[in-house]
């Protein structure tokens, strides 16, 4: 199994363009088909061409350029649990990881959201910003799905803010104690890490990718355990008018 994408070539019609394998990464990866149960909802909703090609490829662009990165250096980390390595080198391991979820979580995922008319630059900001951000949020929002405040302050608590202060105090600036960041140089905790930011980007991004459905229309996430009928991917919709019908 693998991942696939085009070429673009100037000059050649686009069906001729080359076929090229980017990774040895699956749609069995929970983050990959995580990322790709996304791009439909955005053609069910009502953003339009071509921005809406501009949302898709976006939302792409999160695993093609940022948790497939990310993914395969956690691959790396594993592969070093019990192997000699020089320190510098272990480390390095563990850096590139966390430089490639921030660009998972910050750079790529908030263009998403501008894409789709959306700021969120709040969910980075300080304690007070984020405060007033969000409420401002919920107020320009009002379709905004309950529990989505909880969602946000919980992921910067849980793990958010500590990768913010990791990144911008110790791996581009180094203004803080590296002791302070011990946890960030074990296997244990880059698999936390890993799972963490990917599950928020596709628990995050359903939320604002509800508020662009047409009126009435809601994401329904499947039941696994639901011994109804299965649809394909994550999601279902329903709308008001058919939620009451017995």
């Amino acid at each position: 199994m693998g991942v696939y994408r085009t070429e673009n070539k100037p000059g050649p019609e686009p069906h001729k363009w080359p076929v090229v394998k980017v990774a040895d990464i699956g749609t069995d990866q929970p983050f990959v088909q995580g990322i790709l149960d996304l791009p439909p909802i955005v053609e069910a909703g009502t953003i339009r061409d071509p921005r809406r090609q501009k949302v898709k490829e976006a939302i792409l662009s999160i695993l093609m350029d940022g948790l497939m990165p990310a993914f395969l250096e956690l691959q790396r980390i594993r592969a070093s649990v019990g192997k000699e390595l020089p320190l510098m080198n272990r480390q390095q391991l563990y850096e590139d990881l966390c430089r490639k979820l921030w660009k998972s979580y910050k750079d790529l995922t908030e263009k998403v959201a501008r894409l789709m008319g959306f700021k969120i630059g709040f969910l980075f900001d300080n304690d007070k910003k984020f405060r007033d951000g969000l409420k401002e949020f919920r107020e320009q929002n009002p379709r905004l799905r309950q529990g989505f405040e909880k969602l946000l302050q919980d992921l910067r608590s849980e793990w958010q803010n500590d990768l913010a202060k990791f990144r911008n105090t110790w791996l581009e600036h180094q203004t803080s104690d590296p002791r302070k960041f011990q946890k960030f140089y074990t296997p244990e905790y880059a698999e936390f890490l890993f799972n963490s930011v990917w599950r928020a980007i596709v628990d995050i991004l359903p939320n604002l990718l509800e508020l662009r459905l047409g009126d009435g229309w809601l994401l329904i996430e499947q039941d696994p355990n639901d011994p109804g009928p299965r649809w394909p991917g994550r999601f279902r919709y329903s709308h008001a008018a058919f939620r009451d019908l017995k």
